[in-house]
């Protein structure tokens, strides 16, 4: 199983319903999940294979959001 966590600028329930149907798409309904009551909006992405992190990054671009992976934008900052 793999878990990947991303920041998101995604600050809304408006933007959630927009993106919702691309993440569905791309990862699965229920293998993700959206924290919009902390600072980081965090995205926490499950799988029981390995994630293709240009797939989910890929599709919260296509709703018009930004996404980075935790781990990477924690190393670069």
């Amino acid at each position: 199983m793999e878990l990947i966590t991303y920041k998101t600028n995604i600050s809304s329930e408006t933007a959630f319903q927009k993106v919702k149907p691309y993440l569905d798409n791309a990862v699965g309904r229920g293998n993700w999940q959206l924290d919009l009551c902390i600072s980081d909006k965090k995205l926490t992405v499950y799988s029981p294979d390995v994630i293709n992190e240009n797939l989910v990054i890929g599709a919260i671009h296509k709703a018009g959001y930004k996404a980075v992976n935790i781990e990477d934008y924690y190393a670069i900052y």
